[in-house]
């Protein structure tokens, strides 16, 4: 019965996708599409500045309030902060939605919820790549 009663639980933890994965990354299979990824790439703040680097074409994406914005932030990047995201506000500074946006804030939590707000906006090449607290650069004000 103890048995049985295991393999039964192990069973329901694999079909009800018991991953550990993050839930604000990875949606469900009923929320997929072909048209649109559902998901963002998440990197390292140094992996972060390499892809920035290696595309200059690359969109750096602060999501901090504005007064964190301009106390100090990462060099070129620009300002759409997490708590005013939509489609409106988005599209003014991000008109494309397939280019490479890379998103951070202070210390990862915003940039998260942030690159999911733009997921479900539409944006495809998401990379949320931390928080300034692990950035080692310049920073421009």
């Amino acid at each position: 019965m103890k048995k049985t009663f295991i393999m039964i639980l192990a069973a329901m933890m694999t079909f009800a996708g018991c991953s550990g994965k993050n839930k604000m990354v990875d949606k469900s299979l009923e929320n997929q599409t072909e048209s649109k990824t559902d998901t963002f790439k998440m990197v390292s703040m140094a992996e972060g500045i390499e892809l920035a680097e290696k595309n200059p074409d690359a969109v750096i994406v602060d999501v901090r309030r504005d007064d964190e914005y301009k106390a100090g932030h990462i060099p070129g990047a620009v300002l759409l902060t997490m708590e005013t995201i939509t489609a409106e506000t988005a599209a003014k500074v991000l008109p494309d939605k397939n280019q490479m946006i890379l998103i951070y804030c202070r210390s990862g939590r915003r940039s998260k919820i942030a690159a999911q707000s733009l997921l479900d906006l539409g944006y495809t090449n998401l990379i949320e790549f931390g928080g300034i607290l692990d950035y080692t650069g310049q920073i421009e004000k």
